[in-house]
């Protein structure tokens, strides 16, 4: 990569990836904040409509291996560069589809373009932020992508309303396309007045001193990417059918479930907050060891929230509203040690953008599972035992993160050295 030049403001370098990772949020989930109009004026059917959501994940997921591997080997930018670019003209052709299938394919693309982007974020900021920075950094970074979608799902009804759903999909591609246009300007003003030399010599960022599965081997990632698919499961399963849940469990309203989808990134964020200032504790500095505490906190919250959901009265319906906010505020913890926090311990290994990219695609091997799995146990268990599944997954996060922790530990002690 060619490094941002010593006198640039930090502040830059992270606006500037805090604004990206804001349109990668608003031109990915805007399919599903559109969705429920599209089902209503037949434009799809559930099961198309489940497929497409499906064909982001899958796609996104193995984006993210190759984003992670070409992450330490091509200059960041680039990545970013083809996935906005690529992103953009996805979202444009989407309301320009004849039929549901052929979104299948185009979100699918978009789904592999959006992968372009994280890992190089994560490179960029390792490279030129120093650790205690870089978490501080990761925390604007995501809090943005959730102020994105909690923006998203204030102007996605109005839009409809107004215009109708296709403008959403346009709406999104002339924002990607704004930030095409901004990234190239910042990065422009950036790079001025670089050291040629200096570039020269960095290029590639650190060098890669081992293979990655000597890596993985040596710092416990293994069980690391468990956990990580144990999080993905809880994180992105609860957020996708809590609203389902909430009208069929407690007979209410589908339409109630809307309030669910803005309440719940507020509360996201409120979790990277806090466990962005308790990172800097003894006890949750190791990431795996504050996982495997959020995990079992997960854990009770779920074991409540499955008793609780089998009383009647509004008071147990907002109770068990709350459980579920708070699980998934734990699991948006979790992600952030996992996904924020734990690439740049990789950095002095020229690792940052690989090992990204492989916990991210295992958030979303968990993410796509659970599209299938909760919605199996639901139909054929009920919601109760849905949700006891919850507590088991989150005991497999627990002790996932508890088995990796000693050859993490041992792991993070030798770089520090």
């Amino acid at each position: 990569m060619q490094h941002l030049k010593r006198k640039a403001s930090p502040t830059l370098i992270v606006g500037l990836c805090s604004f990206v990772y804001f349109v990668s949020y608003f031109t990915r989930k805007d399919f599903a904040a559109a969705m429920a109009s599209m089902l209503e004026e037949g434009v799809l059917d559930m099961s198309v409509a489940g497929l497409i959501g499906t064909a982001l994940f899958v796609f996104y997921g193995a984006g993210q291996l190759v984003s992670g591997f070409l992450g330490d080997r091509l200059k960041p930018e680039y990545l970013i560069l083809f996935g906005l670019s690529v992103t953009s003209l996805s979202n444009m052709i989407m309301p320009l589809l004849p039929n549901g299938y052929y979104m299948i394919a185009a979100w699918g693309v978009n789904g592999f373009a959006q992968a372009m982007l994280w890992p190089p974020i994560v490179r960029i900021l390792s490279d030129n932020l120093d650790h205690e920075r870089f978490v501080r950094a990761n925390l604007i970074v995501t809090a943005s992508a959730h102020i994105s979608t909690i923006i998203l799902y204030i102007f996605v009804p109005y839009c409809i309303t107004v215009l109708d759903w296709r403008w959403v999909f346009f709406t999104a591609a002339g924002l990607a396309f704004v930030s095409i246009v901004i990234f190239i300007v910042s990065l422009s003003i950036v790079t001025v007045g670089a050291d040629k030399d200096t570039d020269e010599q960095e290029e590639g960022s650190k060098p890669i001193s081992s293979s990655i599965g000597a890596l993985i081997r040596r710092s416990g990632l293994i069980f690391i990417f468990l956990a990580i698919v144990m999080m993905g499961f809880l994180r992105d399963g609860i957020e996708s059918w809590l609203p389902t849940l909430y009208s069929n469990a407690f007979e209410r309203e589908a339409s109630e479930g809307i309030l669910i989808s803005v309440v719940l990134p507020i509360f996201s964020i409120l979790s990277i907050v806090i466990i962005t200032a308790l990172h800097k504790t003894a006890l949750f500095s190791l990431e795996t060891r504050g996982s495997a505490i959020l995990f079992g906190i997960s854990t009770v919250l779920s074991l409540v929230f499955s008793l609780v959901i089998e009383l009647d009265g509004a008071v147990f319906r907002y109770i068990s509203l709350g459980l579920a906010t708070l699980i998934c505020a734990c699991m948006h913890a979790v992600n952030f040690l996992y996904i924020s926090c734990l690439p740049g311990r990789f950095s002095g290994e020229g690792r940052a953008a690989t090992v990204s990219g492989l916990c991210n695609a295992c958030t979303y091997i968990g993410a796509a599972i659970s599209m299938y799995g909760i919605a199996l146990i639901a139909e054929n268990l009920g919601w109760t035992f849905t949700v006891i599944s919850w507590a088991v997954i989150s005991a497999l996060g627990a002790s996932f993160s508890l088995i990796s922790s000693r050859r993490y530990s041992g792991f993070v002690e030798e770089k520090s050295k």
